[in-house]
């Protein structure tokens, strides 16, 4: 029996779904051919505290790795069953780079660097209503930017903070190589992820170091260009930015 579930996202606000962990969630469920509805959702999160969050057949789960966890056990098909045991650990070392530090940059990039800020905050804020548009984005910068520091890249300088996104974008490239996916024949958890986060690189509309330095690994854009292509074939940018899935 095909589960309901219904995705709580961002709204596309950049074009495009500007949480790589929503973005990686809709690619996956794309991956699996499952269909879906999303809903946007600004206020109400999830029971993390975040979204992206789904409601699955009633039940509310948070946390896109827990939910792909949640439907990875129903009867459609296993993205990870034909890995072996030394691809499925490479696949979690991946995820981890991809998910628990590049991320970071990427928020940095937005958030504290006054370069990137100037050109985000008019984007994602731009929904919200004129008269306090200005209030709001500042407190919420402030929790993030706090949230950063605790985290620890905050601490850095724009340039330190780069570099390591430079150092991971080479290690991303280095792993991938010629391939079309990450671990095996065909895409896994492991590609979403890396496509959730690379796609809010490649496709943003606001440019600056990260960008030029993604530019210098052509097989992380043919990757994430063909990720795009499959899966999101009518997205003008990344994709999350449809509110619902059918398969063919």
């Amino acid at each position: 029996m095909t589960p309901s579930i219904t995705v709580h996202q961002f709204p596309a606000v950049l074009g495009m779904q500007p949480s790589s962990f929503g973005l990686k969630l809709e690619t996956w469920l794309r991956m699996r051919g499952q269909e879906h509805t999303v809903i946007s959702s600004v206020r109400e999160l999830g029971p993390k505290g975040k979204v992206p969050f789904a409601k699955i057949d009633g039940k509310i789960l948070g946390d896109s790795e827990l939910i792909i966890k949640h439907l990875s056990k129903s009867g459609r098909k296993c993205l990870e069953a034909g890995l072996d045991a030394r691809q499925r650990a490479k696949g979690i070392l991946i995820r981890r780079l991809v998910e628990e530090h590049l991320y970071f940059v990427l928020v940095y990039s937005r958030w504290v660097d006054p370069d990137g800020w100037r050109g985000f905050q008019p984007l994602f804020f731009g929904p919200a209503p004129a008269i306090v548009r200005g209030f709001i984005s500042k407190k919420i910068r402030k929790k993030i930017v706090a949230s950063l520091a605790g985290q620890g890249i905050a601490r850095h300088t724009p340039q330190e903070v780069y570099e390591k996104g430079r150092v991971d974008f080479l290690a991303l490239s280095t792993l991938l190589g010629d391939r079309d996916y990450f671990l095996g024949e065909g895409p896994t958890q492991t590609d979403a992820s890396a496509y959730g986060l690379l796609a809010n690189f490649h496709y943003s509309p606001i440019h600056g170091p990260l960008q030029e330095m993604l530019k210098e690994h052509k097989n992380l854009i043919g990757f994430v260009e063909r990720i795009k292509s499959e899966y999101w074939p009518n997205s003008k940018l990344g994709g999350g930015d449809e509110e619902k899935f059918i398969p063919a």
